[in-house]
């Protein structure tokens, strides 16, 4: 754990987090109030701070890479699809914590990808893992 702690990515990681968990909650406080395709649209301009600041530290260069800018613009899409329909199952007034529980286990589908498109392999025990998670689902939503 001491080694952990030391590695930026740890807390790059703790800083994700409490990120996306304070923005889950701020998604259903604003979802009770609005309709998701406000959420949706608002949630952009709310981004906008973070890409100019990003911008102005990059000193306005931008990527030449066609096949990564394709990549990061279908992941925005994707995103942006992802987040409507997030925004439009909190406005349904149901339970949050199962919301975010059930949307919160896209790695699943991550790793599948990742096995048939990147031909990455994994072990038994992260099947496992796997296993017990989908199980934990199921048991939440119960």
């Amino acid at each position: 754990m001491h080694n952990a702690m030391k590695a930026r990515w740890f807390w790059y990681s703790l800083l994700c987090v409490l990120s996306w968990g304070a923005w889950a909650l701020l998604s259903k406080l604003g979802s009770r109030e609005i309709p998701p395709e406000t959420m949706q649209f608002l949630f952009t301009i709310g981004c906008l701070p973070v890409c100019i600041a990003l911008l102005i530290v990059r000193r306005f260069r931008m990527e030449k890479s066609p096949k990564g800018i394709s990549y990061a613009v279908l992941n925005g899409v994707l995103s942006g699809i992802g987040g409507l329909t997030l925004f439009a199952a909190y406005h349904t007034g149901g339970n949050t914590s199962l919301i975010t529980a059930a949307t919160a286990l896209y790695p699943m589908i991550t790793v599948v990808l990742a096995v048939l498109v990147l031909r990455e392999r994994i072990r038994p025990i992260q099947v496992i893992g796997l296993a017990f998670a989908a199980a934990a689902f199921v048991i939440f939503s119960i």
